[in-house]
């Protein structure tokens, strides 16, 4: 009896594993993109396999390319590598070769090029997923959604924590508060801030300062399948997990950007030069507004007290450390300035400092430190002709994907910017950003079919 219910639960298993497996491929490339998705938004996830540490995107990205590899040869379909997707796969080289050549312990080091690789793979994928312009709507109607739940979780998160509820009995389990679903809580900052699903505060603050600009932009072009109601709801809570990251480097990104939003999300050109002029002569006052807060806002306000730090970084120690780890990276820099040490090398090189790995926090200073000038010029040329052919796109007139197109190159600024206080390429979430960026309609590096 045993036996046959053994058995009969080995069965159920196996047509329940086929039939999602079933109902997957039938959804695809729409179920393909929830799975990234989901994994990519999810970064905070991790286990550790002996000094190799897994994450859900990584598990994936090789999924989805191992289905997709089959899919493109039964459509008869060639895969899409693109401008930018070369570029990727230079900067890839250029790491790898780099520790081949200089990494002081390359088996340590291959784990990080294996890693890296991986999110260039991510790239090509997320490019190789879209085949018209519905699919590509699809996307980022999808990157947008589960962002602003992304968002929605990180300021429930940060609710939750300041909630004194005391201690509640809930399905056998005991809760006591403070109850942390996703806060980070460090010296360095004046209150918790959340970092909701992702790696860290940084990384949360940045991708919600690319979601606010990319709903003001889906707010200002309200087509393409995302109505003013939906970009509503992201402004508000991407707003605001803006706002509680207390993160910087993307408060100051997004403050950059928007004057870009400004000038360029008029379709005609007489509109953004009336813009533009009236930006000039704004921008003395919204200056003067801005430092009138600094000086004069109550500390009492954490944003505030976190803001007003800019205006002493010499005593903050955040900013210090960083500036130590830089100076040390331009060392190494100068050593090797062609080619760099190879990915993962700055710990390899300085140990241990302040009772924690050495780390490089700055997406140039620690691209140069390993890939050299050849792995940063890469580097920014994946940049430069994903983001370059989004902004001549948000340029043309009458594409009804403008105000998607807009949003996504603005957002990609913001990461960019951001990430000049920080680093994320080795997490996935940039490199789909940038995919279907790179894969909009209409565009330089991609044609497919418009129906």
């Amino acid at each position: 009896m045993n036996i046959l219910l053994v058995f009969a639960a080995i069965i159920i298993v196996i047509l329940g594993i086929s039939g999602l497996g079933l109902a997957f491929l039938r959804a695809w490339p729409t179920s393909a993109m929830i799975v990234l998705l989901l994994a990519v938004y999810t970064n905070h996830f991790k286990f550790d396999v002996g000094p190799v540490t897994i994450r859900t995107e990584h598990v994936a990205v090789l999924l989805i390319a191992g289905l997709l590899i089959p899919y493109l040869l039964w459509k008869n379909v060639p895969p899409r590598v693109t401008v930018p997707g070369l570029y990727a796969l230079a900067w890839w080289l250029a790491l790898a070769l780099s520790a081949f050549l200089h990494a002081p312990d390359f088996g340590d080091t291959l784990r990080h090029i294996i890693r890296l690789g991986l999110m260039v793979l991510t790239l090509l994928v997320t490019v190789n997923l879209v085949h018209n312009r519905a699919e590509w709507t699809t996307f980022v109607r999808l990157l947008y959604g589960i962002g602003v739940v992304e968002a929605a979780y990180g300021v429930l998160a940060r609710a939750v924590y300041a909630w004194d509820f005391g201690t509640l009995h809930v399905l056998g389990h005991t809760l006591r508060s403070p109850l942390n679903l996703g806060v980070q809580i460090t010296r360095t900052l004046p209150v918790p801030a959340p970092y909701g699903t992702l790696e860290e505060g940084n990384i949360f603050g940045s991708t919600m300062g690319a979601l606010l600009v990319l709903s003001l932009a889906l707010w200002l072009h309200p087509r393409g399948g995302i109505s003013r109601r939906w970009s509503s709801i992201g402004l508000l809570f991407s707003a605001a997990g803006w706002v509680l990251s207390l993160t910087r480097g993307a408060w100051l990104a997004v403050l950059v950007v928007l004057p870009l939003l400004w000038v360029l999300y008029p379709e005609e050109g007489r509109r953004r030069l009336a813009h533009l002029g009236l930006l000039f002569a704004v921008a003395p006052l919204v200056l003067v507004l801005l430092v009138g807060l600094l000086l004069f806002a109550p500390d009492s306000v954490p944003a505030v007290a976190r803001l007003r730090t800019l205006l002493s970084l010499h005593g903050d120690p955040t900013f210090n450390l960083r500036m130590e780890r830089w100076a040390l990276a331009w060392k190494d820099i100068r050593m090797r300035p062609i080619l760099g040490w190879g990915p993962g090398t700055f710990v390899q090189l300085h140990g241990i400092r302040y009772f924690a790995p050495a780390w490089l926090d700055s997406l140039t200073i620690k691209n140069l430190q390993e890939g050299g000038l050849f792995g940063v010029l890469a580097l920014y040329g994946v940049w430069m002709t994903a983001l370059g052919d989004g902004v001549w796109g948000a340029l043309q007139e009458g594409l009804a994907e403008r105000g998607m197109i807009l949003g996504l190159t603005l957002g990609g600024m913001v990461l960019f910017l951001a990430y000049h206080v920080t680093d994320a390429t080795w997490l996935a979430l940039v490199w789909v950003w940038l995919g279907v960026l790179t894969a909009r309609p209409e565009g330089l590096w991609v044609r497919y079919e418009r129906t």
